[in-house]
């Protein structure tokens, strides 16, 4: 029998209407009821071998013709309106009277009945015997006791599918059955088979799209079943006709005899087969799947066979969707775990993002991608294989397009031309963070080529060819092997959820971030006012010592004042020290915030550090009478630390004591051990601290009250600085205030360190007041100033001085005066002091001479640099004249014992 592609008057397989055919297979018989008087008004034509009165059938009641009692036909009816109005078919059982049926016909039939338009239609087949049908029935039980519940255990789809393909096999005895799963674009894939030996395999196979039109996975998805008996089998109509009477055609889609479409039945001759059957694996109204079983000989399966089959496959439908459903939140569990591993590892100073970065290629991984983005203003974080920035605008363009859903393509050459700038990307899943701000996070796929193998050729049938070649059936089923290239894997579901796990962190991110950004918005304009606040306080709190400066200096210039001068030269010292403690202290906070402080390690007892702090501050405390006690351990309490930095820390918090405390108060500082640590305690009974500005008197630029009447001056760096000494030595420090006028306590811990049994070293004594007659020095200096107060100094302690402003200077000076030592200033206007000191080392009267430099640079370079210029000492303006001159001393002497 021959396809007449000429007779069809539908021009695409889409159009063609399969659910209205008029014909029925010729395996089973058709009657069409008037609902509710059961009058025949519908039949299939091949009844004419079934009845007697065939001729005469319609008009007739159709339950006149059965074998069976009242009971029986309120069964039937019972039956009807169920699957009316559940629209689906329900199955009976039916017996004829043996006088209307042809002999050798048998009584007993399986029928099913449904609703179709006004219609009740019944279509029956003969029962089958005994041992066929429960055959079947046996198996499904055994299955469902012995392969349903190991389901759980199994690991893949395809295992489970290999079960499913089993079980129907047997119950059909079909050569081939194989199960295939459909992809989002239509076509599907052999996931499972089984088959004789002598066939060729499907497994892994691609099946076109083409070959089950739409319309037909619409029925199929209604209609469960599906058996061809025999492709070869005729068809039988339906009378009277459509043309012969005034009925619409009969609405067959819940029918399991309708007749194949003309094109699918020579699409399975193509195929060499006789017969075939079909099982839709259904869940949530959607085409899963379908079981298809292959036989190249005829073969018919009993229609409760059949039945129990449909409902089996059901079951399966569900085994499948929920053994996806297990393997995708089994997936969601590890990503989850992974997840949560890595935040494990985060911290205040280890942040999320960090974490992620630190384990890119296991982020990556997780995702089975190459590449992946984090967008937003404030920042980009990126890791492994990702676009060129001027992909940024094209990828938003492509995120605003989806109006807040994901968007994928495997195939991102398809919307993005410039493909140099995509650095071999080909796959790309976007997912909004904020959509107003344009923040999403992406990740990226590198092409990876895949084969692919087909049932046939793809592309054999051309949808812009002829009527003839569209509804041609496909003719080769020869193994065909494409290999796909330009794309990367396929995004799916799967792959966004996970997206969407890590799009929470990273929100987590962006909403920690923006905070962060509002927080630091409002500290910066919090720093900003102070830093104005201190800029003013700076330029007052210089000004004040310049005032006595520039008095004590009219008084000197008017001559010898001797009950005086002494008292004006104390205060212009006092002054002096002032500004240059205040300089000092600036210089101390600008090297500890670029970590080029220099801390001279020792082992220290604690009441050692006590007394020094105490004899600093001990001029203040006596000049505002206050009474200070000491609570002091008498066994030695070691800290290992920094001598001059600790007694800075402690002078501070002494002198703020003093400061913030009326005159006649009290001081009370203490120490003792507390665990591992040893605490030093600073209490006093002053102004006290308000519990709002408790938090802020450690931060830099601030000054609690610093305009307030009870100001008593100072920049607001010392307790910053304090703060910043104490945590280079690894220690901690509160402060602690009731409030307003009830004073303060501060504690600092350091740790404990261990007991020193050895004798410390004796120090060498010097005198400052020292004579070195005869020794030459030579000083160059641009400050006028400068050059006279050094030389006043230095002569008067014997030195032999000669001076220079500039290098070229000091080069004709040095050469004549052949000096034993030379202090030099760094920033001299023709020749910088390194470059002078390194040529005049290099000169035959440089042998042996000590060089000394002096700058008002301090930090860790400008030390390096002067000893690799050959300097041996390098002093930071303004200079400590005791220090210079132990310095002086010392060259002196290296130069004797030379």
């Amino acid at each position: 029998m021959k396809l007449d592609l000429d007779q069809l008057n539908f021009d695409r397989c889409e159009d063609e209407p399969i659910h209205i055919p008029e014909l029925i297979q010729g395996y089973g018989y058709l009657f069409a009821l008037e609902e509710q008087s059961g009058e025949v008004k519908i039949v299939s034509d091949n009844i004419s071998t079934l009845l007697q009165q065939h001729e005469d059938i319609l008009g007739k009641n159709f339950f006149e013709l059965l074998d069976m009692d009242e009971e029986d036909w309120q069964f039937i009816q019972e039956t009807y309106e169920r699957a009316r109005t559940r629209q689906t078919r329900l199955p009976l059982q039916v017996v004829f009277r043996n006088e209307v049926l042809i002999a050798g016909n048998p009584q007993d039939f399986y029928a099913v009945l449904y609703s179709s338009g006004s219609y009740q239609v019944l279509e029956i087949e003969p029962a089958t015997k005994f041992r066929q049908t429960y055959s079947a029935k046996h198996y499904i039980k055994l299955y469902s006791m012995n392969v349903a519940p190991k389901f759980k255990t199994f690991k893949s789809l395809e295992t489970m599918a290999r079960e499913i393909v089993e079980t129907i096999r047997y119950i059909s005895e079909m050569e081939r059955v194989v199960l295939y799963r459909f992809n989002e674009d239509g076509t599907g894939k052999v996931i499972a088979e089984t088959k004789h030996d002598d066939l060729d395999s499907y497994l892994d196979l691609y099946y076109p799209a083409s070959d089950i039109p739409q319309q037909a996975r619409e029925l199929y998805k209604i209609n469960w079943v599906r058996l061809v008996p025999d492709v070869d089998l005729p068809s039988a109509r339906l009378i009277p006709t459509v043309e012969d009477s005034d009925r619409e055609p009969l609405d067959l889609t819940h029918s399991i005899l309708r007749s194949l479409s003309p094109i699918h039945q020579q699409y399975v001759r193509n195929q060499g087969l006789k017969a075939s059957m079909s099982f839709s694996l259904v869940t949530h109204n959607q085409l899963w799947g379908m079981i298809s079983c292959h036989s190249r000989e005829p073969r018919y399966i009993e229609q409760n066979v059949r039945l129990e089959c449909e409902s089996l496959c059901q079951l399966f439908s569900w085994h499948l969707y929920a053994k996806e459903e297990e393997i995708y939140f089994e997936k969601q569990q590890n990503l989850e775990r992974a997840i949560n591993q890595m935040l494990e590892k985060t911290s205040l100073d280890n942040s999320a993002v960090k974490v992620f970065q630190e384990n890119e290629a296991e982020v990556l991984d997780l995702m089975d991608a190459d590449g992946f983005m984090f967008f937003s203003k404030p920042q980009n974080i990126t890791l492994g294989t990702i676009p060129e920035a001027q992909i940024l605008p094209e990828l938003i363009r492509l995120m605003n397009q989806q109006e807040g859903e994901p968007f994928y393509s495997a195939k991102i050459t398809d919307e993005i031309s410039d493909e140099a700038a995509l650095n071999g990307i080909k796959g790309v899943l976007l997912l909004p963070l904020f959509e107003q701000k344009n923040y999403f996070t992406a990740w990226f796929r590198t092409e990876r080529q895949e084969k692919m193998k087909w049932a046939g050729v793809p592309q054999e049938k051309s949808a812009v060819g002829s009527k003839r070649e569209r509804l041609t059936p496909r003719t080769s089923f020869k193994i065909h092997e494409q290999v796909i290239t330009g794309k990367s894997k396929d995004w799916d579901q799967n792959d966004v959820d996970m997206a969407g796990r890590f799009n929470r962190v990273f929100m987590a991110h962006a909403l920690d971030t923006q905070e962060q950004m509002s927080n630091n918005l409002s500290e910066l304009e919090e720093n900003d006012r102070y830093k104005n606040e201190f800029l003013a306080t700076l330029a007052h709190e210089l000004r004040n010592p310049l005032s006595p400066l520039a008095t004590g200096l009219s008084l000197l210039e008017k001559g010898p004042l001797p009950a005086q001068q002494t008292k004006v030269v104390n205060t212009m010292k006092r002054q002096v020290n002032h500004m240059t403690q205040m300089i000092e202290d600036l210089m101390d906070i600008s090297r500890i915030t670029r970590g080029k402080i220099r801390l001279e390690k020792e082992q220290l007892t604690a009441q050692a550090v006590v007394q020094n702090a105490v004899e600093v501050c001990a001029e203040l405390i006596d000049d505002k009478r206050h009474t200070l006690s000491l609570d002091l351990p008498e066994d030695p309490l070691w800290v290992y630390g920094d001598e001059m930095r600790l007694t800075q820390i402690l002078t501070n918090l002494l002198n703020n004591a003093a400061k913030y405390t009326d005159p006649g108060g009290e001081i009370q500082v203490a120490v003792h051990q507390q665990e591992d640590a040893v605490c030093f305690r600073v209490v006093d009974n002053g102004i006290g601290i308000p519990p709002e500005q408790i938090d802020l008197i450690f931060t830099m630029f601030t000054q609690m009250d610093a305009f307030a009447n009870r100001s008593k001056g100072g920049l607001g760096i010392g307790l910053p600085l304090v703060k910043r000494l104490v945590n280079l030595h690894d220690g901690e420090i509160f402060a602690k205030s009731v409030g307003a006028d009830q004073g303060s306590a501060f504690e600092v811990l350091l740790p404990l360190a261990a007991s020193l049994d050895k004798e410390s070293a004796g120090d060498v004594p010097t005198s400052s007041d020292a004579q070195e007659t005869g020794t030459k020095l030579l000083i160059v200096d641009d400050n006028e100033d400068n050059v006279l107060m050094f030389e006043l100094l230095l002569e008067s302690l014997g030195y032999e001085i000669r001076t220079a402003s500039n290098g070229t200077e000091a080069i004709a000076v040095f050469r004549e005066f052949q000096p034993n030592i030379a202090l030099l200033d760094i920033g001299l206007p023709d020749i910088n002091g390194y470059e002078l000191c390194q040529h005049l080392r290099s000169l035959p009267e440089g042998k042996n001479t000590v060089f000394f430099s002096q700058s008002g640079w301090g930090d860790e370079k400008a030390f390096q640099t002067a000893r690799e210029s050959g300097f041996a000492a390098h002093f930071v303006k303004p200079v400590d004249h005791d220090v210079l001159i132990k310095a002086l001393q010392e060259g002196s002497r290296r130069l004797r014992r030379a």
